[in-house]
């Protein structure tokens, strides 16, 4: 019931790259915790993920309302990249939930700002498929992969794009060099088996 619930409202900026934990005071019963993450974008192609829960929705005429004529975004459906182009709106509107990577490409550098709730406890937890997947953090938080464990096997590469071009981690036993996903920055993972990320965030 409203009497039951506490909402508290947090409003942080997060640049992509900078590491940091959300925080809040304790809750009493449960807290939603609203929060906001600016992303930096330079010409050409940036790696992203949404890492925050859009309550209207997270299509992309949502969680981006505005861009660049032309800008495009190429989502990955398992097998294939899935292109959207913004004219006005995104066509087509793609949905792009929490935890899902995706290259967006600008001709000129922009910020752009996601607005939603930080996902806590079991909602911040998700499934990692075998073979290649775009990923990244449902909650924003730069953090090592080890730290936070990713389901990583011995084998497993994650892919990291940066400067215009891809940067390897390995994993054996830790990843080399050590892999850290900033705020809202998204990632492919290579996977021999499918594995569960744990996560139970909690904004503290």
């Amino acid at each position: 019931t409203p009497k039951q619930m506490r909402t508290k409202l947090l409003l942080s900026a997060a640049v992509l790259g900078v590491a940091g934990m959300l925080t809040a005071s304790a809750p009493v019963y449960s807290v939603n915790v609203v929060s906001y993450v600016n992303l930096d974008l330079v010409p050409g192609f940036k790696l992203i993920a949404n890492p925050l829960d859009n309550t209207t929705g997270n299509d992309l005429n949502t969680l981006i309302p505005t861009a660049e004529f032309g800008a495009a975004v190429y989502a990955y459906d398992g097998s294939n990249f899935v292109p959207s182009t913004y004219f006005g709106t995104w066509d087509p509107n793609l949905e792009l939930a929490p935890g899902e990577g995706f290259f967006i490409q600008v001709s000129e550098a922009t910020t752009i700002t996601f607005v939603g709730e930080v996902l806590q406890n079991a909602d911040s937890n998700m499934s990692v498929p075998a073979g290649l997947a775009l990923l990244g953090s449902k909650v924003p938080q730069a953090a090592s992969l080890d730290a936070v464990g990713f389901p990583a096997e011995f084998g497993d590469v994650v892919y990291f794009f940066r400067g215009q071009e891809y940067v390897p981690s390995s994993y054996f036993g830790t990843f080399d060099p050590e892999a850290v996903p900033g705020v809202g920055e998204g990632f492919w993972s290579l996977k021999a088996n499918a594995g569960d990320w744990n996560r139970d965030f909690q904004v503290q």
